[in-house]
């Protein structure tokens, strides 16, 4: 996708979940304003989006170098979730494809509000679903269907 859309700024992909360890958001997409030293100074782990007047607020604030609103600490991962998480990955991408969906699913049970576990496990049944656009409703009936009762994210 990033050489089909000619994206120019560099992008990462996470396969072992360092930062969804270190950052703590289950997830995506999830923003994070992080100073020179290292410092999460501005955390939004619900539909980060650059448009949101919040999030615009606190951009240009940090950019200023000036406080933000508090890092929202809410949301962190699973630690047993993410070595799960990490480990269907490598399967993954070995070509095991269901013994990585058995393995996100277990992690699944340790942390089911984690939306980054049961996105790519959809992702990977579903593939029709993620692209070349992610079907949001079908992802909210998908939810009803698995029985999540609590509010979406």
């Amino acid at each position: 996708m990033v050489e089909e859309r000619h994206v120019s700024f560099p992008v990462l992909v996470d396969r072992a979940s360092d930062l969804a360890r270190v950052l703590g958001f289950r997830i995506v997409p999830s923003g994070f304003f992080v100073d020179s030293e290292g410092i999460v100074r501005y955390r939004h782990v619900h539909d980060f989006d650059v448009a949101d007047p919040r999030v615009r607020w606190n951009l240009e604030r940090f950019l200023a170098g000036e406080a933000t609103q508090p890092p929202d600490s809410e949301g962190t991962m699973d630690p047993g979730a993410l070595e799960r998480f990490a480990e269907g990955f490598a399967l993954y991408a070995d070509g095991q494809e269901e013994e990585a969906i058995a393995v996100w699913r277990a992690a699944l049970d340790l942390d089911p509000d984690n939306f980054v576990i049961r996105s790519q496990i959809w992702a990977a049944e579903h593939p029709e679903h993620f692209w070349p656009a992610v079907d949001r409703e079908w992802q909210e009936l998908q939810l009803l269907k698995e029985g999540y009762d609590k509010p979406l994210p």
